[in-house]
């Protein structure tokens, strides 16, 4: 049985990139000491918050 954690991760999202985009991927998550997945859902995270409107 696997471990219990706060908030389960149950999807795996895959795209292909080429050499460029990859290359830029890890050198921004190693600029902000963070994995290519956190680097993505905190980019997630600042796209959703910049759709909502502005009250």
């Amino acid at each position: 049985m696997g471990k219990t954690v706060e908030n389960p991760k149950r999807y795996i999202i895959s795209c292909r990139i080429n050499d460029q985009e990859m290359e830029t991927l890890q050198e921004i998550a190693k600029m902000h000491g963070t994995s290519i997945s956190t680097l993505l859902r905190r980019s997630l995270n600042m796209l959703e918050e910049q759709a909502q409107p502005q009250a």
